[in-house]
C-alpha cells in the first residue's frame, strides 16, 4: 500500500500544479514561473512513473494503467515546457490540454476501478467510482493550488513590482477548495456509512485515531489560517503571506496524505 500511497501522492502533487497553473496569465508572472513549475511536473511525473515501473508485478492493473496515463501526460507536459519559448500558441495550448487529459485519467479513472470487472460495473459502483474521482481530483488541485501559491509568495522577492492579483488569485483558489474539501469529507462520511453498512463504520472506527488527525491538521487548521493568508495578501504584505501559506501547505501535504491512506484502507474518499 505505501507504493501505492506515494504514486497516488506524487501524481496528485503534478496534476494539480499543472490544472491550476493557467489561473494566473503567463504574461502576469513571466515565462520563468511556467518554465519552472513545467519542469518541476516533469521530474514527479517521472518519479512516479518511474516508480510504477520499479514495482512492476506488485502494481495491480489499475494502478498500471494510470501509470501509462501519467506517462502520456508526463510526455506533453514536457512538450509543453519546451513550446513556452516557442510560443506557437494553437501548439503549446494543445500540449497543456493533453497533459491535463491523460493525466486526469491517470489519478481519477484508472486507480479507483478494475479493469477484469469493468464491463460489469453496476449503478452503485458507478457513483462510488465519481465520488472518488471527485475526491481525487478535488484533492489534486487542493495540494496544487496551495504549492502554487506558496512559491508565487517567494517569486515576489526576485520579481518585487509583480502585481499582487496573481497571488490574490492562487490563494483564494486554496481556501475555497480547503472549503470543499471540508463539505466533501462531511459528504463522504455520510454517504459511505449509510450506504455501506455498519461493516464501513467498524472499519473506520478502527482507523478513527488517523481520521481526526487528517480533519484537524488537513482542514481545521488550514481553515484557521485562511483569514490570515488572506488578509496579508490584501496588505500586500507578501513575506508574511508566503510564511503562513508555507505552514498552510505542510498542514496540508501531511492531510492529504492521511487522507489517500484512509482512502485505500476503507475504501472511503478521505
Amino acid at each position: 500500500m505505501v507504493s501505492q500511497i506515494a504514486f497516488l501522492y506524487i501524481s496528485y502533487f503534478a496534476w494539480g500544479c499543472l490544472v491550476l497553473l493557467p489561473v494566473v496569465k503567463l504574461q502576469e508572472v513571466g515565462q520563468g514561473f511556467y518554465r519552472f513549475f513545467g519542469f518541476a511536473i516533469v521530474s514527479l511525473q517521472t518519479v512516479a512513473v518511474g516508480l510504477a515501473i520499479w514495482m512492476g508485478p506488485a502494481f495491480d492493473d489499475s494502478f498500471q494503467f494510470a501509470a501509462r496515463a501519467l506517462g502520456v501526460s508526463l510526455f506533453f507536459t514536457l512538450c509543453f515546457t519546451i513550446a513556452l519559448r516557442i510560443r506557437i500558441r494553437w501548439f503549446l495550448w494543445t500540449c497543456f490540454g493533453l497533459a491535463v487529459l491523460s493525466g486526469l485519467a491517470g489519478i481519477a479513472f484508472f486507480p479507483w476501478i478494475s479493469m477484469n470487472h469493468l464491463i460489469y460495473i453496476n449503478h452503485h459502483e458507478i457513483f462510488c467510482l465519481g465520488f472518488a474521482a471527485l475526491h481525487a481530483v478535488s484533492s489534486a488541485m487542493l495540494l496544487g493550488a496551495v504549492t502554487l501559491a506558496m512559491m508565487l509568495g517567494h517569486w515576489y522577492l526576485m520579481t518585487p513590482k509583480l502585481s499582487i492579483a496573481p497571488l490574490k488569485r492562487y490563494s483564494a483558489a486554496y481556501i475555497l477548495l480547503t472549503v470543499w474539501m471540508a463539505l466533501q469529507l462531511v459528504a463522504s462520511y455520510f454517504l459511505y456509512t449509510t450506504a455501506e453498512g455498519p461493516d464501513v463504520v467498524s472499519l473506520m472506527n478502527r482507523e478513527m485515531i488517523f481520521i481526526l488527525f487528517r480533519v484537524a491538521w488537513g482542514l481545521l487548521v488550514p481553515l484557521g489560517m485562511a483569514y490570515p493568508i488572506w488578509a496579508t495578501v490584501a496588505m500586500r504584505s507578501t513575506q508574511s503571506a508566503t510564511g503562513i501559506l508555507y505552514a498552510a501547505m505542510v498542514c496540508t501535504m501531511m492531510g492529504e496524505g492521511m487522507g489517500l491512506y484512509l482512502t485505500l484502507q476503507t475504501g472511503v474518499p478521505f
